[in-house]
């Protein structure tokens, strides 16, 4: 099996350029949050501006692992082939391209149309796009597609984009001449370190989008209420619905974290039942939206 490396693009380059700057901008909000919640926690100055702090934080964050995943998947991008297919990996996948499928085999694509244009090439190109006859395109390249190699099968096509490209055209005709040993199907073989299977599920993606916002919604409204509330706040009633005990307002604030670190909890425990009982994992998501939504009725019981 031979393997070329992707061609050099500056676009690599640029996304660890981009992603040194969102870490370096994640530090110093962070060390900046940090220093406010050393103060004891009844001088935290919890009000919607520390709230803010907290929102661009969390967003220089994803930030950070977009970039990463992206920086690391064309770091890793490599091209392979052999008597029975074209291989691409990145990031522990594997796309096939069946050579028995291949049709014919273009330099360049003009008038592709490529999802995600104005952050398309940071690291490389990815996703799927279509060309301009409206065949659907994978994107594996580090160049964009006007200036790839285009593996054209009679379904799909591939941008692809290896070094030495006369030298990688030649050996796939050769062995396209040759005749395949046994055939495949095109496919694209997900790794498990990210557990693709679980983050591609609809339901899943959703549900955890839907009950993380609940939670920022929550620590938002909770924000906006803290500077009223009084220094000592009722936090437990006995069984006539009397107040049994009053505590300091900012123990409050552990209610929404206690209920984003569950909905983590039910996460992690979904990620790894998913290839086993996938239909258990998305019940875990949907309680984690669960969650959010009494853990709001508990805070609204306490804060007004």
């Amino acid at each position: 099996m031979r393997r070329w490396k992707p061609k050099f693009a500056l676009g690599l380059w640029f996304g660890l350029l981009l992603l040194l700057g969102a870490l370096a901008g994640a530090g110093y909000v962070g060390f900046r949050f940090a220093q406010t919640l050393t103060r004891a926690p009844d001088e935290w100055p919890v009000n919607l501006s520390l709230y803010g702090d907290l929102l661009l934080l969390v967003g220089l964050l994803l930030l950070v692992g977009l970039l990463a995943y992206r920086v690391i998947g064309g770091f890793t991008l490599v091209y392979e082939m052999d008597r029975n297919g074209v291989y691409v990996r990145w990031l522990g996948n594997r796309a096939v391209i069946p050579l028995s499928q291949i049709e014919r085999v273009d330099i360049g694509a003009p008038g592709a149309r490529m999802p995600w244009r104005p952050v398309q090439g940071i690291g490389s190109y990815w996703g799927q796009g279509r060309t301009a006859g409206g065949q659907q395109m994978h994107l594996f390249s580090s160049r964009a597609p006007k200036k790839a190699l285009l593996i054209k099968t009679s379904g799909d096509a591939y941008a692809i984009s290896p070094r030495e490209q006369d030298a990688f055209v030649q050996d796939l005709e050769q062995r396209r001449k040759l005749g395949v040993v046994k055939p495949l199907t095109s496919r694209i073989e997900t790794g498990r370190v990210f557990s693709y299977a679980f983050w591609n599920d609809p339901l899943v993606r959703w549900t955890l989008l839907l009950a993380f916002g609940l939670n920022l919604l929550l620590l938002g409204w909770l924000a906006a209420q803290y500077p009223d509330l009084a220094a000592t706040i009722e936090m437990r009633f006995n069984a006539a619905g009397q107040v049994a005990e009053l505590r300091p307002r900012h123990q409050v604030l552990f209610l929404p974290l206690a209920a984003l670190l569950l909905s983590l909890l039910n996460t992690g425990i979904g990620m790894t039942l998913y290839r086993r009982e996938p239909s258990g994992a998305r019940l875990l998501t949907l309680a984690s939206v669960v969650i959010q939504v009494l853990f709001g009725v508990a805070i609204a019981g306490v804060v007004l």
